[in-house]
């Protein structure tokens, strides 16, 4: 298959960005600054003003060396820095605003997606603004104090970058948002289904290969300096996994619903991960209908609904990756805009019990009364039921148009 059979309709990336994007990036920038005024997350703003002074005292060579617990590996380059030029209060607010520009780009960079995939900047413009002024995607920035655009951004990048028929690129982003967090290793998982696909296509044993050799070589150059080897890689993710053995880490999936948070899940880890694993195959599967862009967005959403709602161990915030997948889909096709509004708004929702009512909640004073379980179930039916109806509309968009179609339309 060429690079322009992965790019579906003809791109207009080439044009100027308008001010509308420009002003769209100021107000969400805005808003992003006034969420600084909150006291944040407790947890996680003192784990990482942690590994800024760690890394600041032992340098990056010898952070883990000094025992060093960052599983944000990538985030070091960055907090190493920070640690060097500011304490107290000072360093906790420019560990705040690091999601920023993060955001930001990745804003901007599904203007140019909605753009691309709708022909318009009307699509890009609203692609873009589903995902700035998205309340969940607000409230886990530097009102929460985390950094999930830091991963997002690479691996949709890497997505885009393989569309194009950059596919060293897209090793290069796949690795690189992986290493920041696993959940945001979504883009390398669309790579290996499409290396699959490679096998039986001209010039695929080579794309495959250069895919590999640009993963690689991130890996190296990313974990090295820091004193990582990819053995020492796996264990520290390792221990990061068996931190939390909990059959929901106040993630309001089926299994939040069926038996709360904070419960063992020693008898359901093995069928947990059987049924992701399973739930991933599926959804890598669904390439056969679309490799164009389209059908890599829409295979990505899928796996981002996987990551959060079959596996246990689950998180609060593993939802992200879906929702970023889904705003350029969401605002090019009428039929999942408010599929996307319930999974957003179900997903704010969740994110502030999280920030109200958790050991690590932003809210001064005593932690308000916990719901009652009957309310948990409910939430979490409701947050599963619109992961269903996303799920569910982003399949009937793969299947409607097969590749043999797209790969026609793009040719002409």
């Amino acid at each position: 298959m060429t690079a322009s059979s992965f790019s579906g309709r003809p791109s207009s990336e080439s044009a100027p960005v308008p001010r509308e994007l420009a002003g769209l990036l100021v107000v969400a920038a805005l808003i992003r600054i006034i969420g600084l005024a909150g006291p944040g997350h407790a947890g996680d703003i003192h784990a990482f003003v942690e590994w800024a002074e760690g890394a600041a005292k032992a340098g990056l060579g010898g952070y883990y060396a000094a025992g060093g617990t960052s599983n944000y590996p990538p985030m070091l380059y960055l907090l190493w820095p920070l640690g060097v030029a500011f304490d107290g209060g000072d360093l906790v607010f420019a560990i705040r605003t690091l999601s920023i520009p993060f955001d930001l780009g990745l804003g901007a960079l599904l203007f140019h997606v909605g753009r691309s995939i709708g022909g318009r900047d009307r699509e890009g413009l609203v692609a873009a603004g589903l995902y700035l002024l998205n309340p969940a995607v607000i409230l886990v920035g530097p009102m929460w104090g985390q950094v999930d655009g830091m991963g997002a951004l690479p691996m949709v990048a890497a997505i885009v970058a393989v569309a194009r028929g950059r596919v060293a690129l897209a090793g290069v982003l796949a690795v690189l948002a992986g290493l920041v967090k696993p959940q945001f290793g979504i883009a390398a998982f669309v790579l290996l289904g499409l290396g699959l696909f490679w096998l039986r296509e001209p010039g695929g044993v080579r794309r495959i290969a250069t895919v590999a050799l640009a993963a690689i070589a991130t890996f190296v150059v990313v974990l090295l300096p820091l004193g990582l080897t990819p053995g020492s890689y796996l264990d520290l993710m390792g221990d990061t996994f068996s931190q939390y053995p909990y059959i929901s880490q106040f993630a309001f999936n089926p299994w939040g619903m069926l038996f709360g948070f904070g419960d063992d899940d020693a008898a359901w880890f093995r069928i947990g991960t059987a049924i992701a694993i399973a739930g991933i195959a599926a959804s890598l599967w669904l390439l056969r209908w679309r490799r164009d862009l389209i059908g890599m967005l829409g295979v990505s959403v899928l796996l981002g609904l996987v990551i959060y709602f079959l596996p246990t161990r689950v998180h609060e915030r593993y939802l992200y990756g879906a929702i970023a997948f889904l705003a350029p889909l969401a605002a090019v096709h009428l039929r999942l805009r408010w599929p996307f509004v319930a999974l957003s708004l179900s997903f704010f929702t969740t994110l502030a019990y999280v920030l109200a009512n958790s050991p690590y909640r932003i809210l001064p004073g005593d932690r308000i009364e916990a719901f009652p379980d009957s309310v948990i179930g409910l939430m979490s039916a409701v947050m599963t039921i619109a992961g269903a109806w996303v799920a569910w509309r982003v399949i009937r968009l793969l299947r409607a148009s097969p590749l043999s179609a797209v790969s026609t339309a793009a040719s002409r």
